[in-house]
């Protein structure tokens, strides 16, 4: 039995990530997500405390694997702050292409794909971001889906 989880907005609090790449990006999209997946923007993260609860309560339940829209090439960090936080090393991360700006709605549900394909049975998905939740219920159904915002959870309902 596999529990997925998401770290922005879930595990970690961005809200100061957001408002740094937005305040540096001034406008521009692209420049926004190089200062967002940025080690360096990373830094401002917060842990999130109810997040860290529910990965560590269903990790005591049975495994645990990451599904982000962070690009790979913030694999080490990811784990290295995973770790510092939960104290917990994930079986598995799933994690979105380096260059690719593709909506999250559209790479989770591929990154979660993936996951089942390689034989990860997933009975619970935590995510901060409705549309892929929404995407997810659809292909998913028999999946648990949690919604995340501030510091509080909910089941999804669509």
């Amino acid at each position: 039995m596999f529990y997925a989880f998401d770290i922005d907005g879930v595990i970690v609090d961005v809200t100061e990530r957001l408002r740094r790449a937005h305040d540096l990006s001034r406008g521009n999209r692209k420049l926004f997500w190089d200062f967002f997946f940025s080690e360096e923007l990373l830094s401002l993260d917060k842990p999130r405390s109810v997040g860290i609860k529910l990965l560590i309560d269903r990790a005591r339940r049975g495994r645990i694997i990451i599904i982000t829209g962070r690009p790979v090439r913030l694999k080490e960090h990811t784990l290295r702050e995973l770790l510092e936080y939960t104290g917990i090393k994930p079986h598995a991360i799933f994690m979105r292409r380096n260059n690719d700006l593709r909506a999250s709605r559209v790479v989770k549900l591929e990154l979660l794909k993936r996951a089942i394909s390689l034989g990860y049975e997933v009975v619970e998905y935590h995510d901060d971001d409705e549309e892929v939740l929404r995407a997810i219920v659809y292909e998913f159904p028999e999946i648990r889906l949690f919604i995340h915002e501030d510091n509080t959870y909910r089941l999804f309902r669509p």
